[in-house]
């Protein structure tokens, strides 16, 4: 079996093609590729394994091990809207959790938990280019991956435990709604689309998800009554078009909108032409870190 992580563990990671996973720059804002590169002994090559559910592993950065505030880790994310492994802020979810499979005696295969796509594996590439995710390829030796020791600390040093920070709440009522739609409609006036209008029937599907996705920390399309998008913009009474979800974990508005706006599918649903109606919902956190924003978007 190839040696594998242990809970609060440092390491750098190998890939078989010769290269490591490296934060580019030694950056740490939300955002930062991580990338493949020569081995340096950097920290910013140095990642701690923290076990979550399910056998799979948060990967924090070792830039930020020690060295954030409670709650604010930065950890190697799988951004799905472009297929690549980024660092962003700790919200506990499938794009974050990581599991590790042997391969043979001296590799394994780093897959994420999100399934939505079907089963994704970490995958090297040229030195300076983003780790992606791809399906299963026994023969790409970018696939497969090996701990070896990490700088700053001895292979499998043990690090402090990241802890969950308080955060602020928005108020019950309407103001949410109102600041999300104001902030909706400067991002479409910003490219000359015509502002969107809120609808109570789009707002009451989007809540419905929002509740749904605190209640059981998840942030996904599917209800856990089986409902897609579509199912509770209709059972909302609510006859459309076109039609759009985004979803997010956050804890406020501006946080929620930027997530968005730096993702290209959801930018284009929130600034989209076919849209002149939409729904707005958020609930608190419940059992993580993090609440739940919902867009819905319909025309009339």
């Amino acid at each position: 079996m190839p040696t594998l992580p242990q809970h609060g563990q440092t390491w750098t990671l190998k890939s078989a093609n010769g290269t490591v996973a490296d934060v580019r720059s030694g950056q740490t804002a939300a955002g930062t590729a991580v990338q493949s590169w020569g081995s340096n002994g950097t920290i910013a090559q140095g990642w701690t394994f923290w076990a979550k559910e399910g056998g799979s592993w948060l990967l924090e950065t070792q830039l930020t091990v020690g060295r954030h505030a409670p709650g604010q880790a930065m950890v190697m994310d799988y951004n799905y809207s472009i297929g690549q492994a980024w660092l962003y802020n700790e919200h506990n979810q499938p794009n974050q959790h990581w599991c590790v499979e042997a391969v043979d005696n001296d590799w394994f295969r780093i897959r994420t938990t999100r399934a939505d796509e079907g089963a994704l594996f970490l995958t090297a590439a040229a030195p300076g280019s983003p780790l992606t995710l791809s399906k299963q390829d026994d023969a790409n030796p970018a696939q497969r991956w090996q701990l070896t020791a990490a700088g700053g600390v001895s292979g499998g040093g043990q690090q402090q435990q990241p802890q969950p920070q308080p955060q602020p709440q928005p108020q019950p009522g309407g103001d949410f709604r109102t600041e999300m739609l104001n902030a909706v409609n400067a991002e479409r006036g910003r490219v000359g689309a015509q502002p969107v209008r809120l609808d109570d029937r789009l707002s009451a599907a989007a809540q419905r998800h929002a509740n749904d996705m605190a209640s059981h920390d998840l942030t996904q399309h599917d209800g856990t009554d089986g409902s897609s998008p579509w199912d509770r913009i209709r059972d909302a009474g609510f006859t459309s078009r076109a039609s759009a979800e985004n979803v997010t974990p956050g804890n406020s508005v501006p946080e929620a909108m930027r997530m968005w706006m730096n993702s290209p599918h959801h930018r284009d649903n929130i600034l989209s032409p076919a849209y002149n109606h939409i729904g707005i919902g958020y609930a608190p956190r419940q059992r993580g870190n993090w609440g739940r924003y919902v867009q819905t978007f319909g025309q009339a």
